[in-house]
């Protein structure tokens, strides 16, 4: 997405810019400390008016009060999808049952699950597999300081 005449890689700072430029915004950020509530009622009132939201990453990103109120009677986000949620699964409680289906899909944590899903997954551990019995780092690294 372009910001003007910057070319580079999209930062945080930029967060604002994009989205007020962005039709479409998804998240799929890791759940850190850093990154609770990345997306809060500040945000949601920057995006541009019918906007869609998609959250795939973490649920703790995502203040789902602030959602609700931005989808809500007043708010300007046209619609969400959701696979990811503060609490999993999402509690019976929950408001968001109650957003009417045309303004919020909600899905169970499987955005992810395809026909090669379970194919791909053996094909991971199998590589980590092999790069642990050689004493080699891991391809697909995890890295618990940082929440990932």
């Amino acid at each position: 997405m372009a910001l003007g005449p910057y070319s580079g890689p999209i930062l945080p700072a930029h967060k604002a810019a994009l989205l007020r430029n962005a039709d479409v915004v998804v998240s799929t950020l890791p759940g850190t400390p850093e990154t609770h509530h990345y997306l809060s009622t500040t945000e949601f009132g920057q995006m541009k008016p019918g906007a869609t939201f998609i959250s795939l990453g973490r649920g703790s990103v995502v203040d789902e009060a602030a959602l609700l109120v931005a989808l809500g009677e007043g708010g300007s986000l046209g619609g969400a999808a959701l696979d990811v949620f503060e609490v999993e699964p999402l509690p019976k409680e929950s408001p968001l049952w109650d957003v009417p289906d045309s303004k919020l899909l909600l899905s169970a944590h499987n955005a992810d699950f395809t026909n090669d899903y379970f194919d791909l997954g053996w094909q991971v551990w199998a590589k980590n597999y092999e790069a642990f019995v050689r004493f080699e780092s891991f391809p697909t690294p995890v890295d618990t300081n940082a929440g990932y």
